[in-house]
This record gives structure tokens, sequence and C-alpha cells, in this order.
């Protein structure tokens, strides 16, 4: 009879406990972004005449009908980095190319495997040169049999770019140009012994004559801003997209006089597009980095959508508190959201190198500015919303993101440091205010008063600030967590609401007691990448009204939560802890 009784008080214990941890949230979708998450790149038609679209900052390679416009397949980043894994060994594709047969695919990775990769019908991927060998790689094509893979390297802002060659049959690489300004060639094209490849930095498309000794250069046209992308159709027509300008131009070879031998096909948003592809038809398609669209132009120039473009990418949520606008972004494109009409502008578009945006890949609030922070570039800016342009430029090692605190700037770098920058001189001297080589410290949170930082790699969030004052050592809010990222105040001043990315939740942690409530679950996040110097982290903001939302790299989404559980109150918190105690203690007696 004892033990029955003890049996039931358990239980009732038990349901106490979860009760105060349960889910209790409405969640919906404020924005549903671009299925093509990341942006499209590189572009190629197989042999069944699918395309397949790279998306480096989607980690993924999604093969596309454009007949319907439906995604049919996609190989994608699953966490895993080792070679003996079923990993696709997709990180960051950025172009790629069939065989002639139009089976066998290469790629390129720039920033992660830093190699071109092959992958053979219905995979696995294995890298074609050594892991690491090629940084910046970024173009890749064939010669016309399918023998020798050629491929370059672009946007490295130094003079040490090359063009190489790679024979499949000898096993064998050999440098073709090299010691290139910028960019040795962005995506080119195979055509009789030579390569035709753009020169972005230089404004002009050359020929790469691949039969001299050595390789001879010469101009096929020249006065373009930015030429990123060259293709021949099946007649041997040749096209050029200029991202700069958003053109896709034909070049009439029989003109000589290389700045008047284009005429323009087709014009785009100025810095959005990044690729060309036709099919077999010789039909010509264009891809859209900013805007993570796929298009058909027509020869009369008119376009037709096969996927329609949309919100590229979420990295970062920012909300400036006199508007209510929430703003969000892409390394290529700057989102503004109005969260009562889920109504979404795109108000700039950004390219590599061309501006006016440095590759943010994060972003807060500053009164009605923004902060643009950079983990691939290390560039912070501060973003003048009326301008839309940068007011201040300067570079961190690496930031994630920042927090205004007294006129200055408390900035996470990815070195595993939270780093003071002092406003008075526009945030050129700093002071390091913690740091730890097994830390990540991602998002920061609070007041001139208390602050607090995320650590995703050691699963904590720790108080950083105290009355204004440097916590030494860091008080521990909550631990045991997976990959926290964004952090928030909760509306109602107890408790803050925490990212567990790695859970695929949002949290709720009690400040005094660290008590932890689950807010939302089943939220879709990108997965961390092993060993890479920075991240993308999803955060949180609260609307005036109480409304929580959240950016989910990982579904291409803005999430907007109404918190309609109780609060973890010290009455609570206590309630909670003392059930747990009695839970324990019934245990033990029963098995007494």
């Amino acid at each position: 009879m004892q033990k029955q009784s003890i049996h039931w008080m358990t239980i009732i214990c038990l349901g106490v406990v979860m009760a105060l941890n349960k889910t209790d949230a409405d969640t919906t979708i404020l924005i549903q972004g671009s299925a093509l998450i990341g942006g499209v790149n590189g572009m190629y038609f197989d042999s069944d005449n699918l395309l397949h679209v790279a998306q480096v900052y989607g980690r993924t390679i999604s093969i596309l009908d454009v007949d319907t416009g439906k995604i049919v397949e996609q190989l994608s980043y699953n966490g895993e980095e080792s070679l003996d894994s079923d990993s696709n060994l997709v990180a960051f594709p950025d172009d790629l190319i069939f065989s002639p047969d139009g089976k066998t695919m290469y790629y390129t990775d720039p920033a992660y495997y830093k190699t071109v990769l092959k992958r053979l019908p219905g995979g696995p991927s294995e890298p074609l040169l050594p892991i690491g060998s090629i940084p910046f790689v970024n173009p890749v094509t064939l010669s016309t049999d399918g023998s020798r893979v050629y491929y370059a390297q672009c946007w490295n802002n130094q003079d040490d770019n090359g063009l190489f060659e790679f024979d499949l049959v000898t096993n064998e690489s050999k440098t073709i140009l090299a010691g290139i300004h910028g960019c040795a060639s962005n995506a080119m094209a195979y055509k009789n012994t030579a390569l035709y490849t753009p020169r972005p930095f230089e404004g002009r498309v050359v020929k790469v004559d691949l039969g001299s000794t050595p390789a001879r250069v010469t101009t096929i046209t020249t006065g373009m801003v930015s030429p990123n992308a060259v293709k021949f159709n099946s007649k041997g027509d040749l096209y050029v997209m200029d991202t700069a300008t958003g053109e896709i131009v034909h070049v009439d070879s029989n003109i000589r006089d290389t700045d008047k031998n284009r005429k323009v096909l087709a014009k785009f948003p100025t810095n959005s597009i990044d690729n060309l592809a036709f099919d077999k038809h010789d039909r010509l398609y264009v891809s859209s980095t900013s805007d993570a669209a796929v298009t058909e132009i027509y020869s009369s120039g008119k376009l037709r959508t096969v996927s329609p473009p949309g919100m590229s990418i979420t990295m970062g949520l920012a909300l400036v508190e006199e508007t209510q606008m929430l703003y969000t972004l892409h390394p290529g494109a700057l989102y503004k959201i109005n969260p009562q009409t889920s109504e979404l502008e795109t108000i700039v578009r950004s390219a590599v190198t061309l501006g006016p945006m440095a590759e943010p890949t994060s972003v807060v609030a500053w009164d009605n500015k923004l902060i643009l922070m950079s983990a691939t570039s290390g560039t912070l800016m501060v973003w003048n919303l009326d301008e839309q342009m940068a007011e201040l430029a300067t570079t961190f090692g690496f930031p994630v993101d920042a927090h205004p605190f007294k006129g200055d700037l408390l900035v996470t770098e990815t070195a595993g440091r939270v780093v003071r920058a002092f406003g008075s001189d526009s945030f050129e001297t700093r002071e390091v205010i913690l740091e730890s080589p097994d830390a990540a410290f991602l998002c920061l949170a609070g007041d001139d008063e208390n602050v607090y930082v995320s650590d995703g790699a050691r699963g904590l969030v720790v108080q950083l600030m105290t009355h204004g004052e440097i916590s030494d050592p860091p008080r521990v809010i909550a631990s045991n967590l997976s990959s926290p990222e964004g952090i928030a105040m909760h509306p109602n001043g107890k408790e803050l609401l925490v990212v567990d990315a790695g859970n695929h939740s949002l949290l709720s942690v009690e400040l005094l007691h660290g008590s932890k409530r689950i807010i939302s679950t089943d939220l879709r996040f990108l997965p961390g990448i092993p060993r890479m110097p920075f991240g993308f982290p999803n955060d949180v903001v609260v609307l005036a009204d109480g409304s929580i939302c959240i950016n989910g790299d990982g579904a291409n989404v803005i999430y907007k939560i109404q918190d309609t559980g109780q609060d973890l109150s010290s009455a609570s918190a206590f309630l909670q802890t003392f059930m747990a105690r009695i839970m324990f203690i019934l245990s033990v007696v029963s098995f007494s």
C-alpha cells in the first residue's frame, strides 16, 4: 500500500515538473524564403536535361526540372566531414560541370574543402585533388573530350591567383597562368583548345590559347564593369554576363572593335546575377545569388521564371525599435521585413568586391542604423538605412555579433573572444574583455548594465557584464545546451530567450536560478561546419507587442512565436526544483 502511494505521488510530481517545462507557444512562419536556399551560383545540365545548381551559402546542390520548376533532388551537407562517412562532401559548392556523357559531375568548393571534387552517378563524391590544396578555387570546366579539367582561383584580393589544368588520364596537374590579381577567371568555357575566361577585376573577357607555350592571352571583349560568366551555345555563339550592370550580352567575334562587339540580350537588377547555362535545346538560363532565382531568357530577350525569386537565405535578424522593422541578410543582399504585413523588400543588392556591402553574414540594430558584420571578410560596417551606405567600415577578427554598450560596441570574434571597441575613435581602440581558445562566442544580448553571450562550442550562456562592469569570472546562466546561438531578453524581463540550434528549439532561461523552459520546437537550422572559423547564427528578437521572431536558415524562414506559457519566476523555479527533489526522495524510498 505504501509503495502504491509512493508510486502515485511520483507520477503527480513528474506531471508538475513536465507542466513547468512544457512547450506552450504558437509558432507561425512570418516569411518564407526561396526554395533554392543560399542563392544560385554555378549551373549545368546533365544527360537527362536536369539543371544542377550550386548554392554556396545553402551548402547544397539542387537538381531542378526547368520545365516545372520543381526540385527533383538535393545533395546537402549533413554535418559529416569524414571521407569514410556517408557525407555528400557538399559544403560550399560554387561552380559545377558534367562530363561529355552528362553522367559525372565535377564541382568546386572554395571555402571548406578548397579543392575540385568529383561525383560519379549515384555518388559518392571524392576530392579530385588534395583537400585544402586550392584555396579560392571557383570556376571549373572540361575539355571537349572530357579528358582534362580546368579550374581557377577567384575573389582572392591578392596577386597570386592561378589558372590550372588536371589531366584525368595521367592524374597530373599543371599551372597554365599564375600571379593574376584578384581573379584568374570566374565561370569560364572551353572551345577549340582555348579557354574563354572573364576577368571581373579588369572588365574584360580573354581567350587563353592552350596550344601555345606559354599560353597566349588575347582580349575578346572590353569595357565591361564586372564580367563574371561566359558560355557558348551549340552553334559556338558566345554569351557573357556582367554582374555589376546586370546585363547578359552576345559577343560578335566578327566585330574587331572589342569595346563595341556586344549586344545586350537581357537585363537584371545590378549586382544580382552569377552564372549562365545552356540546355540541350540551346535554351539559356541565368542564376541569381541575391534573389535565389533561376530564369530562362528567350531569344527575344523575354524572361521566364523557372524558380521564383525571394529571400535567398536568412543570416542574422535585427529589429529597429523605432520603426519596428526587421532586417536580415544574405552576403549579397539586405532584406527589410514588415512583421505586421509580412512584406519583404530587398533594399540592397551587393556583389563580391563590387560592394556596397562587404559580404555580411550577420546584422544587429543600433538605434536607427544597422551593424553589418562579415565572418568571411572580417569587415564591420555601420550602415545608414536612409542613405543605404556605410558610414564607417573597419576590420575585426572575423566578427559574428555586436552589442551597443555605453556608446561603444561589444563584438564577438571567431577566435573565441569578446572585445570592446570604443566609439570615441571609430572603434579602432579595443580591449579584450573575455577570451577562451576552446569557446565559440556567438551572440550577445542585454543593456548598458547587464550583458550575456552564448558559447556555441561549450553549450553555455554566460553573463559577460554585471552592473556595467566585466564579470570576473563570467557567471554561467545556462549549461548543457546544444549549439546555443541567438539570445534576447524575454518580455517579462526575468528570462533570457535562447536559440538552442542543435536541438532546433527556442528556450527560455530564468536569469536568477537558470531554470529552462522550452518555448518552441521543430525549428529548422543548418548544421554547424566542423573546423570552420565562422558560423551564420540564427538570432532572436522581440517585437513591441511581445511577439518573438527568429531567423531559421535551415528552412529559410522567419518564425513568429507567441509565448503563451508561464514565466519561470522565482516561485515557479523554486517549485520546479522542490518537486524534482521530492521525486528523488520518493524514488529512494520506493527502492529501500
